[in-house]
């Protein structure tokens, strides 16, 4: 057979097999009429599912529909997609040791409501699908192109290492083989560090095999950054610590993970209806909260200086939180009553503005206003000395700033803080803090400030707030 008759075949081959292959969703195009825009948006989610499905990551997965139920108006295809997605999260989490019994219950539950029982997981891989194979062959690619028909990655991968010159076809089934592996190691019980390591190392090779492949570099970057994820992380996958809405990571001290995960838990009900009312159901997926031993490690970990104490990092998807992590240090002795409620604060924001954020005075203030009242103290006693430095920020210039300011960071924080505590006191309820937040999302703040608190102008809000702020901290600056 010549070389082009050989490639041919490969190719050939290649999409019989590739059709067994989930793709990526395409954008939804912005002047997309609403009812076509759900029905894309809900095929999205189910080409989504099953592509984490197919590199074992049930979990992503069942994030990706759930974010869609509403608007799959009970397609059958979708449901039946769904509960494939529950079934393989709960036969994943069942092969862990002292596993989430919570959400084994929460999982059973959902699949009872879609009908039907629960089979007993697999104990082998399915046949491999009928297709028909190539007559046997010492040829190196059509040993690759018959071992990746019958899902033989591993195999089909060492053939693709050892051909000279790849094809555009060769090599991106070669980059798939490679990623599914990665996000396999990435699963499986006991992942190490050194695991972790190599399979970034394969990632990146494998990217570069595709480079105009837009739908499996999707595919590849997600494993990429589970696994980078897992790399920043200080602990093994046997130090942790679980809950029903947290995963506490840690290394060495397992009583403080215990103690972290309880506050946690607890602290997540407190913000909850302090600002809105209570949590409906536990985290789906779960924030992790990684406990690094140093400051050293925390700032190698997290890019943050030194002196940081904790950050939070949420990712949406379609207004649906799809990462919520905490970064925390061992060795911050307040950090159960600062820097965790404080950071907690930030990720349950992001469920009560999953569409869009609060102001940064305001989030800022909502999260120092969780940590102890010697911490919140400390920001009201150092206003005076603010204003009296020229640290001031005016009202309007406070509250339409889009971001950090490059400086009085000082008086930013300590103005956000005692803001946000005198509009509390001001109609005393931090719910209605809540409400005057989404009306100036609708209204504008001029609007919000009259609706809410009933001042007929910012200025006369600001007014009253300076009064108050600096007389009530007089003869308490440091």
């Amino acid at each position: 057979m010549t070389r082009h008759g050989k490639d041919a075949e490969f190719m050939l081959a290649f999409r019989s097999a590739l059709s067994f292959v989930p793709l990526i969703p395409f954008i939804i195009a912005a002047d997309m009429p609403p009812v076509e825009r759900q029905a894309t948006t809900v095929q999205k989610a189910m080409t989504a599912a099953r592509q984490f499905l197919d590199v074992n990551m049930p979990t992503e997965a069942v994030t990706a529909l759930e974010a869609e139920v509403t608007n799959a108006d009970g397609n059958k295809a979708f449901l039946a997609l769904l509960r494939e997605a529950y079934l393989s999260e709960l036969f994943k989490i069942e092969k862990i040791e002292n596993p989430d019994q919570a959400r084994i219950g929460q999982l059973r539950r959902n699949i009872a409501l879609l009908g039907g029982g629960i089979p007993k997981p697999p104990t082998a891989p399915p046949p491999p699908p009928e297709v028909s194979l190539p007559a046997p062959s010492l040829d190196t690619s059509a040993e690759a192109a018959n071992a990746f028909k019958k899902g033989d990655y591993a195999a089909a991968t060492k053939h693709f290492a050892t051909i000279a010159t790849l094809t555009v076809e060769q090599k991106t089934a070669w980059a798939y083989c490679r990623i599914k592996l990665a996000a396999d190691r990435l699963n499986a019980p006991g992942c190490t560090p050194a695991t972790v390591s190599a399979t970034l190392k394969d990632l990146g090779e494998a990217l570069q095999l595709v480079p105009e492949h837009a739908e499996l570099r999707k595919v590849g970057q997600a494993v990429l950054a589970t696994a980078k994820q897992r790399e920043t992380s200080p602990a093994s996958d046997a130090d942790v610590v679980e809950t029903a809405s947290f995963r506490v990571r840690y290394s060495g001290d397992r009583e403080l993970a215990e103690s972290v995960a309880k506050v946690a838990e607890t602290q997540r009900k407190i913000i909850y209806e302090r600002w809105s009312g209570p949590p409906s159901t536990a985290w789906a997926p779960k924030c992790e909260i990684v406990i690094h031993a140093t400051a050293d490690g925390y700032a190698k970990a997290t890019r943050r200086p030194v002196g940081c104490t904790g950050i939070a990092t949420v990712k949406l998807t379609n207004g649906r939180a799809t990462e919520r992590r905490l970064d925390v240090r061992a060795d911050d002795a307040a950090m159960p009553a600062n820097a965790l409620p404080r950071e907690l604060t930030h990720v349950v924001l992001a469920d009560l503005f999953p569409d869009k954020p609060p102001p940064k005075w305001a989030a800022e203030g909502m999260a120092v206003l969780a940590c102890s009242p010697e911490e919140v103290g400390r920001y009201l006693r150092t206003l005076p000395r603010c204003a009296r430095d020229g640290e001031w920020f005016g009202l309007a210039q406070l509250i339409e700033l889009k971001d950090f300011p490059s400086e009085k960071i000082t008086g930013f924080y300590c103005q956000s803080v005692s803001l946000t505590d005198h509009l509390i006191r001001v109609s005393g309820s931090e719910k209605n803090f809540t409400i005057f937040l989404r009306d100036t999302q609708r209204y504008g703040t001029a609007a919000a400030i009259k609706r809410v608190y009933g001042f007929e102008t910012p200025q006369a809000l600001e007014t009253a707030w300076k009064r108050a702020a600096l007389e009530t901290a007089r003869g308490q600056t440091p």
